[in-house]
């Protein structure tokens, strides 16, 4: 392909624009001779797709591809409508939503891709720029007189080293403003439309899941790889050269945030080995995701002495019932409590993820979960998720058979999975969170007592109320935990966390 140039146009219609899994992919297209151009579109707009047109016609793509999960279908397939009206560029759709739907996605996409899609991508580029048909390729999923075609895997890319690395501001990056104009991506644009202010930069040192969560995709894609469980590692190296580049290349970097699934299911000698070379090379505060099964203080010690900063557990229910019956989950509330009990001794800010609107779960497994929130250490910070059922989980086939009547309710395509029903228990649970314990005891004694009584009536209101002032001061108190207790460190870099913070804390007020 030498001296021949191959435009290929990636487009994401997601919110926010600090994705990192396609950052990957438009490097690997750039590393292999395939003049890659990303183009964010933050926000759908119909009397926008003008400048669209207009910033294809310029580029002239062989190919485009979309990057989308369920919640961007629907401006994913009004945009490739617009396109298909006024190109004859072929169109691929990969991520999660076309992997589990991909008969619901080729009735607008000329092609699925299935999986991971690195190599699938540029030997469709390849096809396309030579004149050749690219249904033989890997991966892909295609109509043929109406008959969905679906091809062989690809293996799992084994040696993940092999990706090239990323730059924090994408090159050959475009972000699509409100108005409509398709600005240039650069440090300014970046802040301007990313989660933190271009403060935090995400980094994958792993690839894959330990969990079959029944609610996760992760138990799709396991059965679709034939129940591949190994976690795929990038050497310590080369994770540290990414991570050295981006804090040279952006020094006004405040954290960096380790985006895999689950950070510690790994050995302690390759965390601490880890560790010790962040520690003695990058010196910047970290976040990470973690299981709280995988947990246990000689972990937390080897990650607060490196910069530990910020950690994001799974907890989904209170009710051990749930979690394995229902979640088939292999952490339990006993791993949260003593996880918890450790972050708090450590001074590590956590912040705690937990599932509402749960068909299966009685009031009994609610309760649960508010007394497993009064018996744990604070501070930590709760991150509500109204249970979604997705196409291709195994939660979506046990609502199907068991409680029908939650999907006829339900267009998982339209959901805010952040927007759980407002009902006294949920308000109860999120108040467990914050509440004192004694005061929590009292509302929930008022609850059992008389549901619908006067008394709890007023008792939850007023507890709500106060809940106005106590979730900042928690929020407050915790970005202070994961700088140390600096108050002056704290006040400068609030507005890093505004954006999100205050984008949860009006949640709570949505119905």
């Amino acid at each position: 392909m030498e001296g021949k140039q191959i435009n290929v146009l990636l487009i994401s219609q997601q919110k926010d624009i600090d994705l990192t899994g396609f950052k990957y992919l438009h490097y690997y297209l750039l590393k292999n001779n395939i003049n890659s151009t990303l183009l964010f579109i933050p926000e759908t707009k119909k009397e926008n797709f003008g400048s669209i047109k207009n910033f294809i016609s310029k580029l002239n793509p062989v190919l485009i591809g979309f990057s989308l999960m369920s919640d961007s279908y629907l401006q994913t397939r009004e945009l490739t409508r617009y396109i298909k009206d006024n190109f004859k560029t072929k169109i691929i759709w990969g991520g999660i939503h076309p992997t589990i739907t991909p008969e619901q996605c080729l009735e607008y996409a000329d092609f699925v891709c299935i999986g991971e899609g690195e190599k699938t991508m540029l030997e469709t580029a390849y096809a396309i720029s030579n004149g050749k048909d690219p249904k033989q390729i890997n991966n892909l999923c295609y109509l043929d007189g109406g008959r969905m075609i679906r091809n062989p895997l690809y293996p799992l890319i084994a040696d993940i080293d092999s990706l090239p690395q990323g730059d924090h501001v994408p090159i050959s990056g475009f972000v699509q403003e409100s108005d409509g104009k398709i600005i240039s991506l650069d440090k300014r644009m970046f802040a301007k439309y990313s989660r933190f202010k271009g403060k935090i930069y995400d980094v994958m040192s792993s690839r894959g899941c330990p969990f079959s969560c029944t609610y996760c995709v992760n138990h799709f894609i396991k059965k679709l790889y034939e129940n591949n469980n190994n976690i795929r590692r990038r050497s310590i190296e080369t994770v540290i050269q990414e991570v050295e580049k981006a804090v040279r290349d952006n020094p006004d970097l405040e954290y960096i945030n380790f985006m895999d699934d689950c950070f510690l299911s790994c050995d302690n000698d390759y965390l601490r080995k880890f560790c010790e070379e962040y520690k003695k090379r990058i010196r910047l505060p970290f976040w990470v995701k973690a299981t709280p099964a995988y947990i246990n203080e000689e972990k937390v010690k080897i990650l607060k002495d490196a910069g530990l900063a910020w950690i994001e557990i799974g907890l989904q229910s209170g009710s051990d019932r749930v979690l394995k019956e229902i979640y088939n989950r292999k952490s339990l509330k006993a791993d949260f409590l003593n996880s918890q009990k450790l972050f708090v001794k450590y001074n590590i800010s956590s912040i705690c993820d937990v599932i509402l609107d749960n068909p299966f779960e009685t009031e009994g497994d609610k309760l649960e979960m508010i007394q497993t929130f009064m018996d744990a250490p604070k501070p930590f910070y709760p991150q509500f998720f109204s249970l979604t059922f997705y196409h291709g989980t195994k939660i979506r086939e046990m609502v199907e058979k068991e409680h029908p009547e939650a999907i006829r309710d339900e267009d998982s395509l339209k959901k805010d999975y952040m927007l759980y029903h407002k009902n006294a228990i949920n308000d109860m649970i999120r108040l467990s969170a914050f509440m004192p314990g004694k005061r929590m005891k009292k509302i929930v004694d008022l609850y059992k007592t008389d549901k619908n009584g006067l008394k709890f009536k007023i008792s939850l209101t007023a507890a709500k109320m106060s809940l106005l002032l106590t979730e900042p001061i928690v929020y407050f108190r915790i970005i202070k935990m994961s700088l140390n207790g600096s108050y002056v460190r704290t006040f400068k870099i609030m507005p890093t966390y505004f954006k999100k913070g205050l984008h949860r804390y009006l949640n709570q007020f949505k119905n």
